[in-house]
């Protein structure tokens, strides 16, 4: 009989313990093998505004990594972008900004990225207006010059940046090519749709006259036969003299305007101070320059925010 068995039973069962225990434990916390990221592997689009972003991943799904520089909740017009800004940019497939002056700091950044971005205005394939205020009156060099850059505030623009975005995305990777033209295809019907609701609930107004504080919506009048008043031009910065103020309130009494409308991401206290002297309310506008915190969190949308912009309007006109 083996005296000493018990002993190397017990031996044998504790390193048999012991060995699982190792090994459970290496598998649990050893270092795992790198796996890169699937988004770090797509080419990256960079743009510069929110409609560009919303148009880019529209149509592009999660076959590119796009990316949106001017930080949310600020004033677009006042952003310039940093050295980690522009770094960024320079990793990108594609640069894509809105261009017609609206971005200042576009123009020179384009000439001094790598000759591997390929950089893509896209005011070059929308139809732009001439701003009333930019051609009639001198301007200062904050503001954007004589064409009106908030092109996507027409419907018919928004559908055409989106077919824009499906010919570069094709041509960046011509394999899904019929996904970025399905995609387009889906996102156009919906912008076709929206374009059909405003022509309805625009179509019998008593008033037609938008009044703001800041001329970012001609696109939007134009296209749904609004006649345009603005305080101050193009550029949001701008203060308007107490002449053009008067005048405007005036023209609000005369016409019996019921509602001044503001943006909320720039002061609204021109527009609050010709509500107030003309007995007209005030409203805020959503020109799509850029979102907020917050209307990101709820998953508002180009269509949605221009939906709420068509009930202000509809109400503010009083239109049936």
């Amino acid at each position: 009989m083996c005296t000493s068995c018990p002993k190397q039973k017990k031996l044998l069962a504790y390193l048999f313990a012991f060995s699982v225990s190792f090994i459970a434990f290496y598998f649990a916390f050893s270092p795992k093998e790198q796996v890169t990221p699937l988004s770090s592997a797509k080419p990256i689009v960079s743009v510069s505004t929110f409609t560009l972003y919303e148009a880019a991943r529209a149509v592009a799904g999660e076959t590119l990594q796009v990316s949106s520089i001017i930080p949310l909740g600020s004033d677009a017009h006042a952003f310039s972008p940093s050295p980690s800004h522009v770094a960024n940019i320079s990793k990108s497939a594609l640069f894509i900004y809105s261009g017609a002056g609206f971005e200042r700091w576009a123009e020179p950044l384009k000439n001094s990225l790598p000759h591997t971005v390929k950089v893509i205005d896209m005011s070059t394939h929308v139809t732009l207006i001439k701003s009333e205020k930019g051609s009639d009156e001198h301007h200062d060099d904050h503001d954007h010059g004589v064409d009106d850059p908030h092109y996507w505030l027409d419907i018919d623009n928004m559908i055409r940046m989106t077919q824009a975005m499906e010919e570069e995305f094709s041509k960046l990777i011509p394999s899904n090519a019929p996904l970025y033209h399905a995609n387009a295809a889906v996102y156009i019907t919906k912008l076709e749709q929206l374009k059909s609701d405003y022509a309805t609930g625009l179509k019998e107004c008593k008033n037609r006259t938008l009044v703001t504080n800041h001329d970012a919506f001609g696109y939007l009048a134009h296209a749904n036969h609004l006649k345009n008043i603005s305080v101050i031009g193009l550029s949001s910065d701008e203060q308007p003299s107490a002449k053009t103020i008067s005048e405007v309130i005036t023209l609000v009494k005369k016409e019996g305007i019921k509602t001044i409308f503001f943006e909320e991401l720039i002061s609204d206290n021109v527009a609050q101070t010709i509500a107030r002297e003309s007995g007209a309310g005030a409203k805020s506008l959503q020109p799509l320059e850029n979102i907020s915190e917050e209307e990101l969190k709820s998953h508002q949308t180009y269509e949605s925010i221009m939906r709420d912009n068509l009930t202000k309007l509809s109400e503010a006109m009083e239109c049936r």
